[in-house]
């Protein structure tokens, strides 16, 4: 009876959360210094066909819209703008009423027009993020909450590793990039498991696993020449694109490693626990029984979250008319080269990681 009313109450303090937050975020608006204005009024003209240079074609859409402003010293006051988006939308957006905006101020003959700058989303990112913890705690209790600080540190470290490169301009980011990898591995299981042991064994397999697929796959790089390989694709590059691309796929790769490897190495610990009797033979069997279960649904998964990362542009280079080659060229085939290198890392840590927990 005590468990299930200290579960009525938890449910209950999370939901009371979940509801302040929404509600907190709802009515912010004089958190912000910025201009933040409500769409009140839309009125959209006809689509009218566009096409560029390249024979791209496209539809764009104008806007008059009116804004009643939240904040600062005109606010409750009403001023007119304007929008356009395309069909396409690649770097524009449809506006609708009842949409909060950051706004910018413009005067042209003694009247003040607004200009939007970007769409008001932090009740979404909140909201997702109360989700997040509120299911992990559900689910995973203690465990879980480790898991989420390993997580907000691994953010930390990895925006000091950016502010780093940014700030010294370094010419070979990889090694930077490698380093907190490891860095991130380290932290992350020793917050999860311990320092023990277990810790040793998973860390040791996953840099075995790690290492391997990279130098195989910087090797098969080399003997093809990065033929069909188009760094300069990979998006915002602000210095060496082959370089911030194999720095991506070494932290990628590292997840998809460490997935594969944690739940070998912690099902055979469990073994061992569950029966002191267990040969090595055994122990090995069993986590190669383990890898070959979890390798199809890992890989699938990578495939999954390349599709994700790929979609928008993709979606993009069809509707503005590009064939299926040049589209997957140069919005696919960089992913597919991460997916491919983070399924051989998946592949050569089953052995290590039951060799090694055996």
């Amino acid at each position: 009876m005590k468990i299930n009313k200290r579960f009525i109450l938890e449910i209950t303090l999370i939901i009371l959360s979940g509801l302040a937050i929404f509600f907190i975020t709802q009515h912010n608006e004089r958190w912000y210094q910025q201009p933040l204005a409500q769409v009140m009024t839309v009125k959209n003209s006809q689509p009218e066909t566009t096409e560029d240079e390249f024979k791209n074609k496209d539809q764009q859409t104008h806007q008059k819209l009116t804004f009643k402003m939240l904040n600062g010293k005109h606010r409750g006051q009403v001023y007119p703008g304007t929008n356009t988006f395309s069909y396409s939308g690649g770097n524009d957006q449809q506006f609708f009423k009842g949409q909060k905006v950051f706004v910018n101020l413009e005067k042209n003959q003694n009247k003040t027009y607004v200009t939007i700058s970007n769409y008001k989303r932090d009740t979404y990112l909140l909201m997702l993020i109360w989700a997040l913890i509120a299911m992990t705690y559900l689910v995973a209790r203690f465990k879980g909450m480790l898991a989420l600080l390993s997580v907000g540190l691994n953010f930390i470290i990895f925006l000091l590793c950016v502010q780093i490169d940014v700030h010294y301009n370094i010419d070979h980011i990889f090694g930077l990039f490698s380093m907190s990898a490891l860095v991130f591995l380290a932290l992350s299981l020793a917050l999860v498991i311990g320092i023990n042991k277990q810790w040793l064994v998973t860390f040791s397999s996953i840099f075995i696993g790690t290492s391997a697929a990279m130098i195989i796959g910087i090797i098969a790089l080399a003997l093809t020449n990065n033929q069909g390989i188009h760094y300069e694709a990979l998006d915002f590059a602000t210095q060496s694109p082959k370089q911030l691309f194999m720095s991506a796929t070494v932290i990628g790769l590292l997840g998809a490693v460490m997935d594969a490897a944690t739940d070998i190495v912690s099902t055979l610990f469990e073994l061992k626990r569950t029966d002191s009797n267990i040969s090595r033979k055994q122990l090995f069997k069993s986590g190669q029984a383990v890898g070959k279960s979890i390798m199809g649904p890992l890989i699938n998964v990578l495939l999954l979250i390349f599709f994700t990362e790929a979609l928008a542009m993709a979606v993009l280079f069809f509707r503005t008319g590009n064939t299926l080659n040049y589209t997957f060229e140069w919005t696919m085939s960089l992913g597919v080269v991460q997916a491919l290198i983070s399924g051989i890392g998946i592949t050569l840590v089953i052995p290590s990681a039951s060799a090694l927990s055996a």
